[in-house]
């Protein structure tokens, strides 16, 4: 018995030896990489910067501790993540899958430079490579908007991103699949009879066609003239009376302004009336009307609220419910 507890006693030495040099072989490998992996990134579009970072975690993970990280990409979809300091870790023995964490916060800007978060907590995980069939999946909470955001905030953020295994060469072959859900949307303020809270706005979709290194508005035009079009296959919004759920289609006009082509069941279709009415959108007369063919077409849904199904569409700066207009889109500048 005592020879056997010596030969597990030694083994479990050996094994214990060989992981720790195979660790610290691996954190070393990791280090010297760590520069040209950045230049590989920086060729696909993707600038990755930090000031300092310490790699640690021994025994059972693989942790880079960043001071100062900064990323941002073109592509995809443009984007910049810029925490004060950033942790990324990983078992040593699956190099390909990264959890991180920003307890302290980040600032994120996404596709539009001019307006971004601050948010109070940034975590979640990312493959690596990013490219192709790159994933990467991100929690914010406590988001406050900034610049052309600014009084826009954000309880909390989820956003699941997947890139296919091939690029794609058409405008129908997917660039990147997405899945976002945004809780408690707080807004400046909003129309009579809405509150200023959005409870739940939710998608998944496909972005489609090819989607060039380029600044944002040239990237955008040139993936409208190669017909690029956003597949929306489920989109959810919660706003206290109002539940809308619809799909369909988005793209961009030649002045690279939102269009849109969507089936929606409709849940509080008098709310959308008054708000209509409180924004201007639509004349008091008409409203009456309106109020009168939505509840005609209105059928008792499983819930045993009245609910309608009826196609929504954006053109020329205006929001359609039906053939009614009911709101003004605002302006995007791309710049």
């Amino acid at each position: 018995m005592r020879r056997i507890v010596c030969v597990v006693g030694g083994l479990a030495v050996v094994i214990a030896a060989a992981y720790s040099v195979y660790w610290y072989y691996v954190a070393s490998v990791i280090r010297e990489q760590m520069t040209p992996w950045v230049e590989a990134r920086r060729a696909q579009g993707v600038d990755v910067k930090w000031d300092a970072v310490r790699i640690g975690g021994f025994p059972l993970t693989i942790r880079l501790s960043f001071d100062k990280f900064d990323a941002a990409a073109v592509r995809p979809l443009p984007y910049e993540m810029s925490p004060a300091d950033i942790a990324f870790w990983s078992a040593p023995w699956d190099l390909r899958h990264w959890h991180f964490s920003a307890p302290d916060g980040a600032r994120v800007e996404f596709i539009l430079a001019s307006a971004g978060f601050d948010a109070k907590n940034l975590a979640g995980t990312v493959s690596v490579p990013l490219q192709p069939a790159g994933t990467a999946d991100i929690e914010a909470d406590g988001l406050d908007g900034r610049s052309a955001a600014q009084g826009l905030g954000l309880d909390s953020v989820h956003v699941a991103l997947q890139q296919p295994a091939t690029p794609p060469k058409t405008d129908h072959d997917p660039a990147l699949l997405v899945n976002f859900d945004i809780k408690g949307a707080r807004l400046r303020a909003a129309p009579a009879p809405f509150g200023t809270t959005i409870q739940d706005i939710s998608a998944t979709a496909t972005i489609d066609g090819t989607i060039a290194s380029a600044p944002l508005p040239q990237m955008l035009d040139a993936w409208r003239k190669e017909g690029g079009a956003i597949e929306l296959h489920a989109a959810h919004l919660a706003w206290d009376r109002l539940d809308i759920n619809a799909k369909g289609t988005l793209a961009l006009d030649e002045d690279l302004q939102p269009l849109a082509a969507l089936t929606a069941t409709v849940r509080g279709q008098n709310e959308i009336v008054d708000a209509a009415v409180s924004s201007g959108a639509m004349p008091e007369g008409d409203a009456g009307m309106a109020r009168t063919i939505l509840n005609m077409i209105a059928q008792q849904g499983d819930d045993g609220r009245q609910q309608i199904r009826l196609p929504i569409s954006a053109q020329n700066r205006r929001l359609y419910l039906g053939p009614a207009a009911i709101a003004k889109i605002p302006t995007i500048d791309w710049r």
